[in-house]
């Protein structure tokens, strides 16, 4: 059995598992004695003892990241992780947060006049609700069969639900495969490709993240003027069609590059299983879904916090290029909005990946989304002219785009690496609530209060809830250190 896990075997490691059981050396025998030496040099430095604690809630952010003190920081193939995981994103996230440009074809013209406005919001909700509400399974999956597998799956998924899309004659087929599968398989190939980063980083954890989250708005940047062209000449079947084949064609290469540094669930079953048990792993026994982790007070917080923020969250992307539209802009220049919002928000993630290595990410996090609500109830309330609207879809896009990957560094800080994809997946559980809240009922307002033509109360609803997501992540804040400009 050549598991890289299992190539040191000296006492140190056994007891630097107790205080991290996931770490793994490298591959060669050379390369595992010296990182062995290394291993014991800064154990021998940082005083690590087998009778040590971690206590989770009380722990700081540094001490919470538990990293395995033998893998290399950055090495080289670690930014082809981190290719990979950008293009995975760009392909399924792309997709998803373009569903303006669907629903908008669906209104005005697939089911103009058969379907309402709320009853068209469910298709993109079910899809954010689905990639959420699977993420616990689909980050366990990854964790337990491995990243590459369970991205090859999603990658499979998707492509049929979008052909089986483009045969739809009902909004409920469309609720089925565009909705629900599409969803449940992009939640397989998101989360293998967006807790793999973390892993190969430590120092830049918050940039890597940040570039590979920013797939998803390079791919909504160039998708959303793209898809409008063709759904206009072409028709929904031949678009959907497109999509499918652009999807196998470009993800599956890159899911084969997924590789990740730590033992997986079914590796340890068989090294288990061969050689017994480390010392003192009896003990911790992994389970497929752990969901001990919501006995964090912050980790909850979090976990909440993703409601509010994500019912607010999509309402921009899913409603500006109708807004606009309203508002006089021809549909070429409405998808542009929607494409120059994920465009931004590629370039938001990067930056507030980097400013989060440098103030904390639990800080880059509150900052971010305080400024994505402002914009929302200060320059979209007023957004009348078509030069307010391309400015508010640039600057919301800038802000916005941060929330996703700063939350995965929170995460990490908060739990650890060893089911970062997992936990991780428990907090878009959360966030599949707010989806499955936010757009329908954007979709109602517009269609009772708002008469199909007033947006304000969407607009409002939006920012207020937004808000009251805001305002537990400074509670986040606060409980993690009471100094106001303290490094979390």
């Amino acid at each position: 059995m050549s598991d890289p896990a299992n190539t040191l075997h000296t006492k140190q490691e056994e007891r630097i598992d107790e205080k991290t059981e996931h770490a793994h050396a490298p591959h060669s025998s050379t390369v595992a004695h010296h990182d062995s030496e290394l291993a014991v040099a800064e154990s021998k430095r940082a005083g690590l003892d087998s009778k040590d604690n971690l206590d989770i809630e009380h722990a700081s952010v540094e001490t919470d990241l538990q990293d395995p003190p033998t893998l290399i920081d950055g090495p080289p193939y670690g930014w082809a992780i981190v290719f990979a995981a950008f293009i995975t994103q760009m392909m399924c996230m792309g997709t998803m947060n373009i569903y303006g440009v669907f629903q908008t074809y669906y209104f005005t013209n697939t089911f103009n006049g058969v379907a309402s406005t709320f009853q068209l919001a469910w298709i993109g909700s079910l899809t954010v609700m689905a990639l959420d509400i699977v993420g616990p399974f689909a980050g366990s999956i990854s964790d337990h069969f491995g990243h590459r597998q369970a991205a090859l799956v999603g990658v499979l998924v998707m492509a049929l639900s979008l052909v089986a899309s483009g045969f739809a004659t009902d909004v409920w087929q469309l609720y089925i495969t565009q909705g629900f599968l599409y969803g449940s398989g992009a939640s397989l190939t998101y989360f293998a490709g967006l807790s793999l980063p973390s892993q190969w980083f430590t120092r830049n954890r918050g940039l890597v993240t940040g570039i590979a989250i920013s797939g998803g708005g390079i791919g909504g940047l160039w998708m959303s003027p793209l898809l409008s062209k063709l759904l206009d000449s072409k028709g929904l079947r031949f678009t959907m069609i497109v999509l499918a084949i652009a999807h196998l064609i470009i993800m599956v290469p890159v899911c084969f590059l997924f590789k990740t540094r730590l033992e997986s669930g079914r590796q340890r079953a068989k090294r288990i299983k061969r050689f017994g048990y480390r010392k003192g792993e009896q003990e911790t026994k992994r389970k497929f879904v752990d969901f001990t982790i919501l006995k964090d007070t912050r980790f909850c917080l979090l976990f909440v916090a993703g409601i509010f923020v994500v019912s607010g969250y999509f309402t921009p992307f899913y409603f500006i290029n109708s807004y606009a539209q309203q508002h006089g802009v021809s549909s070429s220049n409405a998808a542009l909005m929607v494409g120059l919002m994920n465009g931004a928000s590629a370039v938001g993630r990067i930056v507030m990946g980097l400013v989060s290595d440098r103030i904390g990410p639990i800080n880059a996090l509150c900052i971010s989304t305080l400024a994505a609500t402002l914009t929302v109830l200060l320059i979209w309330t007023f957004a009348t002219s078509e030069a307010v609207m391309f400015l508010f879809s640039v600057l919301y896009g800038l802000c916005c785009g941060a929330y996703l990957s700063s939350t995965v560094s929170v995460s990490a800080a908060i739990c650890g690496l060893g089911r970062l994809a997992t936990v991780t997946g428990i907090i878009y559980a959360g966030m599949a609530v707010g989806s499955l809240i936010g757009s329908p009922v954007s979709g109602a307002i517009l269609d009772t209060i708002g008469h199909k033509t007033n947006y304000l109360g969407v607009i409002l609803w939006a920012g207020i809830v937004m808000a009251v997501g805001t305002i537990i992540l400074f509670v986040l804040k606060y409980r993690t250190d009471k100094k106001l400009f303290a490094r979390v």
